[in-house]
């Protein structure tokens, strides 16, 4: 299914932007008696696969799947890997533990496993959730952490071993002073399309020159100012509300370069930390004119209406979120946890296209899994799921989605896949509760 929306500031010759069609067709090597497959007959479940009593215990042994999907061995087995940043023959994570609370990890090619690398203050100021993490290098690495922490690391030299951290707190622009705001937290609201809470907390940057934040509904930059040392300067708060109610969350950012930088949020009445549907996508846009919101619409009961000026962003209801950039001007997003949304701006011209992905059943899942994640290579675009690695290959009307398996030994995985991310098209890493897959394969 496919749809096409065009929005220009100016009078001009508006031009689509195309989107690929997909096809619910299962790959030759990708059983749905492992994984799951495309909607159909509901599969009967198979035995528990929980981390817990199978993740290997030998810190040497890593098992692949079909697909060239290899477990990786994890210090600890409760530990959710709630993102991942990989790097040519490294990668970073952050994860949650009910037991450890919010740890950072780091992996490297040819090592035995991942290995802790925090100093575990983020779990002395109340670090409930875990935001994103981001590293312009291997010896450089970002994460955001509850309540608004910002922290940065940077590798001790040799022959020293270990990191060296420091920390910022973020400060909430959004309802200020209003002292019904004070008992929840922005930078946690509920997602309103997998029914949990979606950090509205995290760090990206271009390069390690050109490093944001955004917490709640504010874009920061890590900036020095009169020749100081680096802070996190707000550089963009969106606090024009419609009603009283009305809340704006950044969740997500994404650019080609540090002239073409992009941030995805959501505007939606909410009673308390919690959205309410509808709600509306906006994305604002950083070039060297400064910051301009390209999309945004107004709430309404009956869903998200256009607002005059603005590119309304169709597609399910729910966040916008994992924006990537796919080219100068052009990035590629999930919307509603549905909804593959492609945007690209020329001049005063900004299209948008959406592509639904065929809903893939699972093994062992509370009803239909919804897409958790994006990362799009440079042929393909993968996705997670409960349980699932789902790939999409081709574009236009000849693009396909199938599972790629990371069912092990014959047994699927039962837990939630909550990242995908890779540096190359043969780099690739999909985490989630208690697993951390990498594949290296085409």
């Amino acid at each position: 299914m496919r749809a096409v929306v065009l929005f220009a500031a100016a009078s001009s010759a508006l031009t689509a932007f195309a989107a690929c069609a997909s096809s619910d067709e299962l790959g030759p090597d990708e059983s749905p008696t492992q994984d799951g497959g495309v909607v159909a007959p509901a599969l009967d479940a198979a035995p528990s696969d929980d981390a817990s009593d199978s993740v290997e215990t030998d810190a040497a042994v890593s098992t692949c799947s079909k697909a060239g999907w290899c477990m990786t061995p994890l210090p600890d087995s409760d530990l959710m890997i709630k993102d991942v940043w990989p790097l040519p023959g490294r990668a970073f994570a952050i994860a949650e533990s009910p037991t450890l609370g919010v740890k950072v990890l780091e992996w490297k090619d040819g090592g035995s496993g991942w290995s802790y690398i925090d100093d575990n203050t983020q779990n002395e100021v109340g670090g409930k959730y875990a935001g994103t993490i981001w590293a312009p290098n291997d010896d450089t690495v970002y994460y955001a952490v509850a309540p608004s922490f910002i922290y940065r690391g940077t590798r001790l030299s040799p022959p020293a071993t270990g990191w060296s951290w420091s920390r910022q707190r973020l400060d909430d622009n959004s309802h200020v002073g209003e002292a019904a705001h004070a008992s929840h937290d922005h930078g946690y609201p509920r997602n309103p399309s997998l029914q949990e809470k979606y950090p509205a907390l995290g760090v990206w940057g271009t390069d390690g020159s050109n490093v944001y934040a955004w917490y709640s509904n504010t874009v920061y930059h890590w900036t020095s100012n009169d020749g100081g040392a680096p802070e996190w300067v707000a550089e963009y708060v969106a606090d024009d509300l419609d009603v009283a109610s009305d809340h704006l969350f950044f969740v997500s950012a994404a650019g080609s370069s540090a002239d073409d930088v992009w941030f995805a949020a959501v505007r939606s009445d909410a009673i308390g930390e919690y959205l309410v549907e509808p709600n509306c996508a906006v994305l604002v846009r950083k070039t060297p004119a400064g910051f301009a919101r390209v999309a945004d619409g107004i709430v309404r009961s009956s869903g998200c209406a256009e607002r005059a000026g603005f590119l309304r962003l169709d597609g399910a209801h729910g966040l916008l979120t994992d924006i990537q950039a796919t080219g100068p001007g052009q990035i590629t997003g999930l919307k509603g946890s549905k909804d593959i949304v492609r945007i690209s701006a020329e001049g005063d011209t900004v299209a948008a296209a959406v592509d639904n992905v065929p809903t893939f059943n699972a093994v062992n899942a509370n009803g239909l899994p919804l897409i958790r994640s994006l990362w799009r290579s440079s042929t393909d675009v993968w996705l997670t799921s409960f349980g699932l690695v789902i790939r999409g290959q081709g574009t236009g009307d000849a693009g396909t989605y199938a599972v790629s398996t990371i069912a092990l030994n014959g047994r699927p995985i039962s837990s939630p896949m909550y990242r995908v991310r890779g540096s190359s098209d043969t780099n690739i890493w999909a985490t989630g509760n208690g697993y951390a897959f990498h594949k290296t394969t085409p």
